[in-house]
């Protein structure tokens, strides 16, 4: 309530008048500072009144406060300042705990973690004798799409073998599976390529399967095929397959990986799929199983299928050709672009009017935008460009200014 003392006094001194008109008020009167203690007083009151009200709501609260609200109800809040704190406080107003809602497998996701982190692994370090065996597809765990390799039961003993090309500390593996065919795959260590060390053992499993081990430094690594479980008589040669989408090996890292967003795209509640996107893009398919885990723990009802993603990023390069570039505060204009690329979400499109706008807003009087997409050729682009599907998120790449 916004009260001044002399309000205060002077309502207290026309009561007193209306009272006894006759009554002495006169400045350095016993009555006068009498009148003025207690409006001072009465003035501390309605401050104390006010503070009390704003910390009744948490958008008035201050952080002492906040800090309060959140450790009453278990909210981790270190390292937070206040208004990340409130918006912390905000969406569990918002957002309350019901066992199924987007924002409670968002919630989930942000909570799960994973030990160790990827080994950044390249094709050049992949060989093997596994049948349709692509390098290149093995090092993308992420992309679900290409094979990276196959093998069925007469496929026993053949191998993926990973060279880190020097000594390297390991904890584990990973494979990822687009069937639900039982398999096993032997995993071994070396030094020197010739003498190995069985460390664990992978069973396949729909989606992404995973051993860990006691950390053990080496040079190679090598997945072989021990068993696959036999056909049937009446089931048909097609399906004596094992099909693999990706690996990854896994080293100990100071910290735990998690999540630090995390978007629920589809969610059917409980009784279909589950989408979930999180980031950032670097984050493993070990973290990702962290994450689909705790979902389907969580969940009071487990959907048919949770699939967890991180962003694939889709590089686009831009030549924009600038009438009176002379004129254009070239700096201004890239930092403007840079911050367009930064503010975009996966699914979000590409607007390359907005690109003009930029030129124009820095003094360029028109421009014509030229795209290439992920190193390809450059072509005049007028219209938004549309990534594939939810999960894609468009990033800048080179800018060229001409």
């Amino acid at each position: 309530m916004a009260v001044t003392v002399d309000q205060i006094f002077q309502r207290m001194v026309t009561d007193a008048k209306n009272i006894d008109p006759l009554i002495n008020i006169s400045q350095g009167t016993e009555t006068y500072i009498r009148f003025a203690t207690a409006a001072s007083a009465i003035w501390g009151l309605y401050k104390q009144m006010d503070w009390t009200l704003d910390q009744i709501f948490p958008t008035t609260m201050n952080q002492e406060s906040l800090e309060q609200w959140a450790n009453d109800r278990g909210l981790d809040y270190s390292n937070l300042t206040a208004s990340e704190l409130l918006t912390l406080i905000l969406s569990y107003l918002r957002n309350p705990k019901s066992g199924g809602k987007p924002s409670d497998y968002e919630r989930w996701a942000l909570e799960a973690s994973s030990a160790g982190k990827a080994v950044e692994l390249e094709s050049s370090m992949i060989s093997g004798n596994m049948p349709d065996l692509s390098a290149a597809n093995a090092v993308k765990p992420h992309d679900r799409e290409n094979i990276a390799f196959t093998c069925g039961s007469s496929d026993t003993e053949k191998y993926v073998v990973i060279d880190f090309g020097g000594s390297k500390e390991i904890i584990g593996i990973g494979l990822g599976f687009i069937t639900n065919r039982p398999a096993s795959f032997n995993v071994y260590t070396s030094d020197d390529g010739s003498t190995w060390t069985k460390q664990g053992k992978v069973e396949s499993a729909y989606w992404w399967a995973m051993t860990t081990f006691e950390s053990v430094s080496t040079r190679y690594v090598k997945v072989e095929l021990d068993e696959i479980e036999a056909l049937e008589s009446w089931q048909t040669a097609s399906l004596n397959a094992v099909k693999c989408f990706g690996l990854e090996i896994y080293e100990p890292a100071e910290s735990d990986e998690a999540p630090t967003t995390s978007r629920c795209l589809k969610n059917y509640y409980g009784v279909g799929t589950v989408l979930m996107l999180i980031g950032p893009s670097t984050l493993s398919m070990r973290c990702c199983e962290a994450v689909r885990v705790k979902c389907e723990d969580e969940g009071p009802v487990a959907p048919r299928e949770i699939w967890v993603n991180v962003p694939v990023e889709t590089t686009l390069s831009l030549r924009v050709t600038v009438s009176g570039l002379s004129n254009m505060d070239e700096d201004g204009f890239r930092e403007d672009v840079t911050k367009y690329f930064a503010d975009l979400s996966a699914g979000d499109l590409f607007i390359p009017a907005q690109i003009v706008v930029f030129v124009l807003k820095h003094g360029g009087s028109n421009a014509v935008v030229e795209v290439s997409k992920n190193g390809g050729a450059y072509q005049e682009q007028t219209s938004a460009i549309y990534p594939e599907n939810e999960t894609d998120r468009f990033v800048l790449g080179e800018l060229v200014v001409q």
